[in-house]
């Protein structure tokens, strides 16, 4: 694997990039819940970015379903 630092500095700011306007939109958010590959291929992205951005399209989505306190003291 051949990769150079500017390289990852690109793909890390396409990552954010894209994370970042998920979470500002909601058509985004909403397109993401049920289908992630069609908001992926909307942002261009591809290779690695994509994965990541997948990735954390799971978890903007699970993420505070997730972390909701359950227990017998919110009865």
């Amino acid at each position: 694997m051949d990769t150079n630092p500017a390289q990852g500095s690109d793909e890390a700011q396409d990552i954010l990039e894209a994370l970042r306007k998920i979470q500002e939109s909601d058509e985004l958010r909403a397109e993401a819940a049920i289908n992630p590959e069609t908001v992926a291929d909307r942002l261009g992205l591809s290779g690695i970015a994509r994965h990541a951005v997948a990735f954390g399209i799971a978890g903007l989505l699970v993420g505070p379903v997730a972390m909701r306190p359950a227990g017998w003291w919110n009865g």
